[in-house]
């Protein structure tokens, strides 16, 4: 399949360990939390319950890979993982918001998946090229 030559392309995926992901919130606390998650994904994780940490991870991964895809297509600016928003519509697909001014200029496609022991996650980016106006 090819491109039209007015888009850019980049691709991520990321797989989490459910029992390092665990290790890893508990030795970075609050603080890893604030840095990785917004206040809507926690929410999100906590009206969960029993699968808290699984829907925890899988946005982790998602928020992973779509770092390595926007990298991809923008290799000098760098996202925070709390700049990566993880939401869902109401049909509960995944979809990504982006909290850094680039929402407008980038489409982002998420999937992800997770099982007792770990959460999978790809994304594809999409950057549409502006058009050169010709001088005449």
């Amino acid at each position: 399949m090819s491109l039209p030559r007015a888009q850019r392309l980049g691709c991520g995926v990321d797989v989490v360990e459910l029992a390092r992901f665990r290790r890893a919130l508990s030795r970075g606390g609050e603080a890893f939390r604030r840095r990785v998650f917004t206040k809507h994904e926690e929410a999100y994780a906590r009206a969960r319950r029993r699968t808290a940490l699984l829907h925890l991870a899988g946005r982790f991964a998602a928020k992973e890979a779509v770092i390595k895809a926007m990298s991809q297509i923008e290799p000098t600016r760098v996202l925070a993982m709390n700049q990566v928003e993880v939401r869902n519509d109401r049909l509960g697909r995944p979809r990504i918001v982006l909290h850094d001014g680039r929402a407008k200029r980038i489409q982002v496609h998420v999937s992800l998946s997770h099982v007792n022991t770990v959460a999978v996650a790809s994304a594809i980016a999409i950057r549409p090229r502006v058009a050169s106006r010709r001088l005449r």
